[in-house]
């Protein structure tokens, strides 16, 4: 018995097997896109599709509609191709911003972790110090002119204490992963807008 398929222009992937019509005095006709096959195709493998490929029938993994990941940089894309991913893409997505793709699989990258973690760090008590600088000098400039009321005064060095202790959170045994923040003299916490 003589099974027709038919293929996919674009993708080639195979369709069937399906009937072809018989048209009176010429017979069964193939279209471009048919070919035949003594036996019935089995079913493709899960995940994969049967694609017509240089003459013959074979089975390739099919990864399309979903997200592959670039292992140089692990940035998402869309995929919609039939057959393994090139050499410079994975299907597994990549864990944080301080992974880098190893053999076979993303691996930490913990200098980098730690770099980062650093900046960051760093950005959060340079914006705390801003905060308390803006604080500071008026308490500083009423002390300097002798015009500083005992409250004040008591204000200042209690911004002061609390600056000294954020520029001293890299002494901290868990820094720069874990960091105890110095909590602000609570007359001078701002609230945030509402």
């Amino acid at each position: 018995m003589t099974y027709y398929y038919v293929f996919d222009e674009t993708t080639r992937e195979i369709n069937g097997p399906v009937e072809l019509p018989f048209v009176p005095g010429i017979g069964t006709q193939l279209p471009g896109n048919a070919f035949e096959l003594p036996e019935m195709l089995p079913p493709a493998e899960p995940g994969h599709v049967w694609v017509w490929r240089d003459g013959a029938a074979l089975q390739l993994i099919d990864l399309r509609n979903r997200l592959v990941y670039r292992k140089d940089s692990g940035i998402p894309l869309y995929w919609n191709e039939l057959g393994p991913l090139p050499d410079y893409l994975t299907a597994i997505p990549r864990p944080g911003e301080y992974y880098v793709w190893g053999t076979d699989d993303w691996v930490l990258d913990a200098a980098a972790q730690r770099e980062g973690q650093v900046y960051e760090a760093n950005v959060e008590r340079d914006k705390r110090l801003r905060d308390v600088v803006i604080r500071v000098a008026p308490l500083q400039y009423a002390y300097e002119l002798g015009e500083a009321a005992s409250d004040q005064l008591t204000a200042l060095q209690a911004l002061k204490r609390y600056t000294v202790k954020l520029a001293q959170i890299e002494l901290q045994t868990g820094y720069p992963s874990t960091i105890d923040w110095p909590v602000a003299p609570a007359r001078f916490v701002v609230s945030p807008a509402v």
